[in-house]
């Protein structure tokens, strides 16, 4: 068995798929955290300070004006952030479709457009006059018609939608708990008293590593799991396989395994490498960062993930002999991160579970029973898929010893 899995890793190691798979993970995920930033909330707030940052807050005239903040400036810009495949992808509108965007923020705020620009610049010049004492201006907040209900803005952030495309800012699942609030010295002591206790800070950071990482390995592993499997088909060594001593349930077995460690340990490796930094910089900030955060979080988070696209790939590939299983799989992960209503929890039985942010841990100790249920059930899922493969197999290989037995019979 253990000749039999190093065998198979060597083959694996000789693919130009896997090769391909390890080059794409790299480039994306470093790619997506380059631009995290985190530094600063390594210091510990303190009384009396001007600023505690901002939080967010489901209460419905907060979510109304932070959502027509957003929408300002963004038409202000005309770039507008989407997310499709959970990637930020910038969108530019028209003159007609900016226009039409212009008259929905008249008619929440009760005012001329120009006349919104006027204010919002006027406060700007003030701002920029004030030198040292900026930090103690009032943020300035657009006005929100008096009589404006929350139905109202639902129906007039669904037009925006429509305009600017799916997964926006506009969406319900977006913007309804995104009413950015003045954090006060409580609620930065909490946030921070979380993240230096209970995350750790690395936990934070290898919760938003699992967040990215997680989209593309329900994708690309399947690619190599074909080719693992129709390697021995391609080289016409199938029917001689089938006809050795060894079982199916090994053959598959050790096969499956270690496509699975080809897969995972340099997932493993690059959460290592992405935590350092975050290790280090919390120590100089006298904080006591968990060193062993990359590997917790990479085998309850990442590894099901790994485990059930193989699995599934194994099955499909060794049942059809053909490519199926990528447009089948990839069919599953992107309706999987189309399906999320919110990048932030909300995990369900999704294969693909996001955690966009650095932090909150509050509230994923509040989902993580939910993220348990998920990673366990996709889990069995695989070991069942493991199974079905080596049924297959031995079917095939029952069927292939009656077809030679019968044509050395004929033949004598």
């Amino acid at each position: 068995m253990g000749a039999l899995f190093l065998k198979e890793c060597r083959k694996i190691a000789k693919s130009l798929v896997y090769y391909v798979y390890l080059a794409a993970f790299v480039l994306f995920i470093t790619g997506q955290m380059s631009d995290v930033e985190w530094t600063e909330q390594l210091s510990e707030p303190q009384p009396g300070q001007e600023s505690y940052g901002y939080g967010y807050s489901s209460d419905e005239r907060m979510v109304m004006q932070s959502g027509l903040e957003t929408l300002l400036r963004e038409i202000l810009a005309n770039r507008f952030a989407t997310y499709p495949f959970g990637f930020y992808k910038a969108v530019t509108l028209n003159a007609e479709e900016l226009e039409v965007l212009k008259r929905a923020m008249e008619q929440c705020t009760g005012m001329e457009f120009e006349q919104m620009i006027e204010e919002s610049n006027a406060y700007g010049m003030e701002i920029s006059q004030m030198g040292e004492e900026y930090a103690e201006a009032e943020m300035w907040h657009i006005p929100i018609r008096e009589n404006l209900s929350y139905e109202e803005f639902e129906q007039v952030m669904e037009k925006v939608c429509e305009i600017v495309g799916s997964r926006s800012h506009y969406e319900k699942s977006s913007y309804e708990r995104r009413g950015v609030v003045a954090l006060t010295y409580e609620d930065a002591l909490e946030h921070y008293r979380e993240l230096c206790e209970e995350d750790r800070v690395s936990g934070a950071q290898m919760r938003l590593f699992c967040d990215y990482a997680s989209i593309f390995l329900a994708i690309l592993p399947v690619f190599v799991g074909v080719s693992a499997c129709l390697k021995d088909k391609r080289a016409k060594a199938a029917e001689l396989i089938r006809s050795r001593s060894v079982s199916g349930a090994a053959l598959i077995g050790c096969r499956y395994l270690a496509n699975v460690v080809m897969c995972f340990v340099p997932v493993l490796l690059c959460a290592l490498l992405m935590q350092m930094p975050c290790v280090y910089a919390a120590g100089q900030a006298g904080i006591e960062a968990d060193i062993l955060a990359f590997v917790k979080y990479s085998f309850l988070w990442l590894l099901p993930v790994i485990m059930v696209v193989l699995g599934a790939a194994f099955l499909i590939t060794e049942a059809t002999e053909t490519i199926l299983a990528i447009p089948v799989l990839l069919a599953w992960a992107f309706g999987s991160v189309f399906s999320a209503a919110t990048l932030m929890g909300d995990f369900g039985w999704k294969l693909v579970t996001r955690w966009n942010t650095f932090g909150s841990y509050g509230r994923y100790a509040e989902e993580l029973g939910q993220l348990y249920r998920n990673k366990g059930m996709y889990t069995a899922l695989a070991v069942i898929l493991v199974l079905l493969t080596v049924a297959v197999y031995e079917k095939k290989r029952r069927k292939g010893e009656m077809l030679y037995g019968k044509l050395r019979k004929n033949n004598s």
